[in-house]
């Protein structure tokens, strides 16, 4: 019988370090913590990506190692996972180095054979890089929509310029008298100007 239990506790330990390697190749980073959110494990994924190494975080809680505020959005993950027993969604840590990283972080309970949680198990990926090139898509989209409407624009008031211009013409052939000729005069400078002010919006 003794030989038994020391054979199941050798299996044991074997596939509990064959699951701690495969949590070391990923490259996400995992952690997990028990009921008080101290750290409990944390992976090479997670040293990676934020720059502690285990020895310096076992233990520590997740608000104070991440500089959170207990009232953001870690208090809102943790109201949520003891209400539904799981939460997903993006928090923005800062890592080691002092640089604001944002993760897509996914939290679920690790029970007990009775179903009672234990420990909480924590998966976060880096979206910083995804994030930004969104929001530098965003911003080509607005310039891209800002370019329509000014060009819709600068071509709607070409039509209105051009017979402004064509009449102008016509009429100082038959305005002779000098007060009309320094009207339309004024009225070509200033059309000239604003046909100037549309292809400077054209251009941009």
């Amino acid at each position: 019988q003794l030989q038994s239990e020391i054979e199941q506790r050798e299996k044991a330990e074997t596939v509990i370090r064959e699951q701690a390697a495969l949590l070391n190749i990923t490259k996400d980073a995992i952690l997990v913590c028990d009921l008080d959110y101290r750290i409990m494990f944390w992976n090479n994924g997670a040293e990676q990506l934020y720059g502690w190494t285990d020895k310096e975080v076992i233990g520590q809680d997740i608000p104070s190692l991440f500089r959170s505020q207990k009232n953001g959005p870690l208090a809102e993950a943790r109201k949520h996972l003891l209400e539904n027993g799981g939460w997903k969604g993006e928090i923005q840590y800062v890592n080691k180095a002092g640089a604001a990283i944002i993760v897509e972080s996914r939290w679920a309970f690790v029970r007990d054979p009775e179903g009672n949680p234990k420990s909480v198990l924590i998966t976060d990926s880096d979206v910083t890089e995804k994030k930004k090139l969104e929001a530098q898509f965003l911003r080509a989209q607005r310039m891209q929509s800002v370019g329509t409407l000014a060009g819709g624009i600068a071509h709607d008031l070409n039509n209105v310029l051009a017979p402004i211009m064509l009449s102008v013409e016509l009429l100082k052939k038959r305005l002779t008298d000098p007060q009309g000729q320094r009207m339309l005069s004024t009225l070509q400078t200033s059309a000239s100007r604003g046909a100037g002010i549309i292809k400077q919006i054209l251009s941009f």
